[in-house]
């Protein structure tokens, strides 16, 4: 029997043949995907959509995630155009360790999570000084890919006299917003038998009327729960959906009243006042890695995920006392891996991955992306987008489906940027590195 060795020339076909195969998935997985239903694309086309008319704080405060409305625009006006090349002033910033929660900024009050060593810690800063008026430590850590760093996510919310904070672990807490006392606190891991998130947890709480909400998840009821924001006293709790990275939001649908969750594999509709579950839209995506947050417009959703699953755009309706939820259109050419986009008048401005990209909300058309950016964030001000590159590049460019326009742009600060910026007052919170700078972007 011949024993010899294969010729290489057979080695090198079955290599060639490997390479082959392993590019053809690749462009498989990654060419462009559009499906729509042509009914409901064509009812959308020629309906007006409502106007978004806010209640603007008048203090210019943003005292939670994406802001007052959730929405990642600020209604400020008058910012800075023209910036030096070193950018704009630096007002006063603080070394903020490992974290990537974002600024809640209210009465007079900046507030974030920050990991130091083995501590979890929530640190108030005086908005106008930067000086430190309270700080609230306790033990929290766990294992994850030192790339990403154990530690806090989720960013503060502030209602009134009280913040509420929901830490790496789980560990949600409400304290006193002048002191830093606790006053109550859950742990949404271990009170609800659920698995911590692969990265931490980083699902922010909302506050609406008389409740606090939270997305634990896991089977059993657990995906979703209610507390009494003044005594922290479980209302209810609902869903068994696996935990996401994802923010809720509550928003008005097809004439109800809706609480909105985007978990690891779907999106979930509830009612606020005792969790009955209306719909939910399965959405799965690698790693339950849904961290965007969903956008409402009138009676449209619009949700987005990385890992190549892409985004939809979902219309509500009823039937009798039954809600109902249809994809408008899903494709891919606008995957959102951590940082939300923001509609603004008729457009999205967001992250498709690493490209800057503006989509048609009506249609789903790209009208314009733009590289270099990395994994940066946004939010729109002004008639402008504030984005923040992955490497600490800010620019300010304006907000139009026409072209990427950049008006004014700087290097502010090095290390990871993956916090998305916050404006209040006319100062933009910028984190990074391990830095929180807080600039002044009004005009003179």
């Amino acid at each position: 029997m011949a024993t010899g060795k294969r010729p290489l020339s057979l080695w090198l076909i079955v290599a060639l043949a490997l390479v082959f195969v392993l590019l053809a998935a690749y462009q498989l997985l990654n060419r462009d995907r559009y499906n729509a239903d042509p009914h409901l694309l064509a009812e959308l086309k020629g309906i007006a959509l409502p106007e978004v008319k806010p209640a603007v704080p008048k203090t210019g405060d943003w005292p939670q995630w994406r802001g007052p409305e959730r929405d990642g625009i600020s209604r400020e006006t008058g910012l800075l155009t023209d910036w030096p090349e070193s950018g704009p002033s630096v007002l006063w910033q603080q070394d903020v360790g490992w974290g990537y929660s974002s600024v809640a900024v209210a009465t007079g009050r900046a507030i974030t999570q920050m990991q130091v060593g083995d501590q979890e810690a929530i640190v108030c800063w005086d908005a106008e000084t930067g000086q430190e008026k309270w700080r609230f430590s306790y033990p929290g850590t766990y294992s994850v890919d030192p790339a990403y760093g154990p530690c806090p996510r989720a960013t503060p919310s502030v209602d009134g006299d009280r913040v509420y904070t929901i830490g790496g672990n789980g560990l949600f807490h409400c304290l006193q917003a002048e002191s830093g006392k606790l006053l109550w606190k859950h742990d949404l891991v271990a009170e609800f038998g659920n698995r911590r998130p692969q990265w931490g947890v980083a699902s922010s709480p909302l506050v609406d009327g008389k409740l606090v909400y939270a997305a634990p998840g896991g089977p059993g009821g657990n995906s979703v729960a209610a507390f009494d924001k003044m005594t922290g006293a479980l209302v209810w709790k609902a869903g068994d959906d696996p935990p996401g990275y994802s923010s809720p939001i509550i928003a008005n649908l097809a004439g109800s009243r809706q609480l909105l969750v985007l978990t690891g594999t779907g999106l979930l509709s509830l009612s606020p006042e005792n969790g009955q579950v209306f719909w939910r839209f399965p959405w799965e995506t690698a790693h339950h890695c849904n961290a965007a947050t969903p956008i409402v417009r009138g009676d449209y959703v619009f949700i987005s995920s990385g890992y190549g699953k892409g985004c939809a755009l979902l219309k509500m309706s009823r039937e009798g006392d039954t809600l109902h939820c249809d994809p408008v259109y899903q494709h891919n050419q606008m995957c959102n891996h951590f940082a939300s986009s923001v509609l603004y008048g008729e457009h999205l401005y967001g992250f498709n991955e690493q490209a800057l990209t503006c989509m048609d909300f009506r249609t789903g058309t790209r009208r314009w992306k733009e590289g270099g950016f990395g994994k940066g964030t946004l939010l729109v001000a002004d008639g402008h987008l504030i984005v923040l590159s992955e490497n600490g590049k800010l620019v300010l460019a304006r907000a139009t489906p026409e072209k990427y326009e950049p008006v004014a742009s700087s290097r502010v600060v090095n290390g990871r940027c993956w916090t998305v910026p916050v404006l209040a007052g006319g100062r933009l919170h910028i984190r990074g590195g391990e830095k929180l700078l807080c600039l002044e972007l009004n005009k003179p």
